[in-house]
C-alpha cells in the first residue's frame, strides 16, 4: 500500500513539473531580436543559406532528370535495336542529315511564327481602323447643330436606337 502511494506521488510530481514548464514564458532576448531584425550580416547569411538550398535542390533535380533520362534512353535504345533487327538493314541517318532536318524544322518554325505575328498585327490594325471609323461617325452625328446652335436630335435618337438594338442582339 505504501509503495502504491509513493508511485502515485511520483506521477503527480511529474505532471506538475511538465505543467510548470508549459506555463513558463520564453525569455525575450532583446539583443538577439535586434540582431535578427536590423543586422545586415544576419540577412545576408539568411540569403546565402536560402541560395545554397536552392542550388542544391536544383542540382538534385538535375541528377534525377539525368538518371530517369538515362533509363528511358536505354529502354528506347533496346526498342530501337529490336526494331532494326526485325525491319532489316535500315541505314542510320548521318550527322549531316540530322542537322539538316533540324535546321529545316527550325526554319519552318520561324516562318510560322513570323506569319502568326503578321496576321495578329493586321487583325489589330483592322480592328483599330474600324474603331476609329465608328468613333468619327458618331462624333459627326453628335456634333451636328441647327442654325440656332441646338443639337440635331434626329442623329442622337438614331444612335440611341442602334445601341438598344445591339444590346438586344447580345
Amino acid at each position: 500500500m505504501k509503495q502504491h502511494k509513493k508511485d502515485f506521488e511520483d506521477k503527480r510530481t511529474l505532471t506538475n513539473d511538465s505543467k510548470n514548464r508549459k506555463n513558463e514564458k520564453k525569455i525575450f532576448d532583446k539583443k538577439q531580436y535586434r540582431l535578427k531584425t536590423y543586422s545586415n550580416k544576419y540577412k545576408v547569411d539568411q540569403w546565402q543559406e536560402r541560395r545554397k538550398r536552392a542550388v542544391l535542390r536544383d542540382y538534385y533535380k538535375e541528377l534525377q532528370k539525368d538518371q530517369s533520362g538515362k533509363k528511358k534512353l536505354s529502354e528506347s535504345k533496346d526498342d530501337a535495336k529490336t526494331e532494326n533487327e526485325t525491319s532489316g538493314a535500315k541505314k542510320k541517318p548521318s550527322f549531316f542529315d540530322i542537322t539538316r532536318k533540324e535546321y529545316e524544322r527550325k526554319k519552318e518554325e520561324k516562318k510560322r511564327k513570323k506569319e502568326e505575328i503578321l496576321r495578329v498585327k493586321t487583325e489589330r490594325e483592322e480592328a483599330l481602323r474600324k474603331y476609329k471609323e465608328k468613333k468619327i461617325k458618331t462624333y459627326k452625328k453628335l456634333s451636328k447643330k441647327t442654325k440656332k446652335g441646338q443639337p440635331v436630335m434626329k442623329d442622337r435618337i438614331e444612335l440611341l436606337l442602334e445601341k438598344i438594338q445591339q444590346d438586344i442582339v447580345k
